[in-house]
């Protein structure tokens, strides 16, 4: 859902008990010549992408859908690794099924000790059509979901695939942010903007 900047600033002044009828001696609480406003409307993207960052899939999903082709290193499409390449404003893949896989991938990265099991030699310990799995990794030419393992042969293509973008302010001055999520990146606007400008409720205490 699409929330502006203008309701974020507000809810957020709430939140830190710093509403704009507060006496004018609150607003000289400010970082250099930015106002309180302006510290908030800078927070709003990184809250929104840090809170992101740690939502269980479903809360972001749907998404949106991954229109790439789909690479095969091993030189036979449709069979062994795919190669999917994530794009450049990926921030979570949410889902990633290929057609002749039973269920979406189980998802996890190169950083992921269950990495190390999809390059094994032996069958049945890497992900398979039964068992799929998708790891993100970082190559020279950007992110990729390396897809283990099809089987399928050269009919396999991608059934569903989808991503969470990284958050940003468009033109129109909103912002787009999961509604069930919403209250949590008010709060941690609300904590990024304290720690800037140095200020503390009971409430901001509670969370800094």
């Amino acid at each position: 859902m699409r929330y502006s900047l203008k309701k974020i600033i507000h809810d957020t002044r709430l939140f830190l008990d710093l509403n704009h009828d507060a006496p004018p001696l609150v607003e000289t609480l400010h970082d250099g010549n930015l106002s309180i406003d302006d510290i908030i409307r800078s927070k709003v993207e990184t809250a929104a992408r840090q809170v992101a960052q740690r939502l269980d899939n479903l809360l972001l999903a749907p998404g949106k859908p991954i229109r790439a082709s789909l690479a095969w290193p091993e030189g036979v499409p449709g069979y062994g690794m795919a190669v999917l390449p994530l794009p450049d404003d990926c921030l979570r893949l949410l889902t990633v099924r290929l057609t002749d896989w039973r269920r979406p991938a189980h998802i996890i990265t190169e950083n992921d000790p269950e990495y190390r099991w999809q390059h094994t030699p032996w069958p049945g310990v890497g992900g398979n059509p039964s068992r799929p799995v998708a790891a993100i990794c970082q190559r020279p030419t950007g992110m990729v979901a390396e897809l283990y393992s099809s089987d399928g042969g050269r009919d396999v293509a991608i059934a569903v695939a989808q991503y969470y973008p990284v958050p940003h302010v468009t033109a129109d001055g909103t912002v787009d942010i999961p509604s069930l999520a919403y209250d949590d990146v008010i709060r941690q606007v609300a904590m990024l903007t304290a720690e800037t400008i140095g200020y503390a409720n009971e409430t901001t205490k509670a969370i800094i």
